[in-house]
């Protein structure tokens, strides 16, 4: 029997935002109505729901660290990526108020994390990639040579074991492109061509 797929249907938390895995391999998926992370296994039993704070307005995505902490980008009167307890109590930020200078973000959406801890957000309406320190306490921009410049990055996934970086962008006259970037050791550089 070749090709059979089948489709099942999990019920979520209102308005599922973002999905992610972590290092137990369920799923985690982030809900921006009702403000949670749900940690989900891959047969779609609930494990877990975590309860962000009021202030996390419109959370979009987040990694599980080793830790058991998750990194959270959410976007609003606040733009930030913000390392949340496992009581949805945040721990520490990087960011602020809406612009574009090295301390602001403008619509935080996709993460990612790097061995060495250095978080790469993709900064959507910036049209740009931070990296941002493990401490979050300082950020650099990483450039990507690209036809036309980024455009939108809004999603970001990255492949540690083959050193690939997949960055998903969509902008209203782009509609869309996935950039692939091999041989990506960390994210301690900053330009990519």
């Amino acid at each position: 029997m070749r090709g059979i797929n089948a489709a099942t249907t999990w019920s979520v938390a209102q308005g599922p935002a973002g999905l992610s895995v972590n290092n137990e391999h369920n799923l985690l998926v982030v809900s921006e109505r009702e403000r949670k992370i749900q940690i989900i296994t891959t047969d779609g039993t609930l494990l877990q729901n975590v309860q962000l704070q009021a202030h996390t307005e419109h959370p979009r995505h987040a990694v599980q660290l080793s830790t058991g902490q998750f990194l959270v980008s959410h976007s609003g009167s606040l733009n930030l990526v913000c390392l949340v307890g496992v009581d949805g109590a945040v721990v520490r930020s990087y960011g602020g108020q809406r612009g574009s200078q090295l301390t602001q973000m403008n619509s935080p959406t996709g993460l990612a994390v790097d061995r060495e801890g250095r978080v790469l957000v993709a900064d959507w309406l910036n049209n740009r990639l931070l990296v941002i320190d493990q401490s979050l306490s300082s950020a650099h921009e990483m450039s990507v040579c690209v036809h036309g410049g980024l455009k939108g990055p809004r999603s970001l996934w990255y492949d540690q074991s083959r050193r690939r970086l997949y960055i998903g962008e969509w902008d209203i006259q782009l509609q869309g492109r996935v950039i692939v970037i091999d041989n990506l050791m960390d994210f301690s550089c900053t330009c990519i061509n």
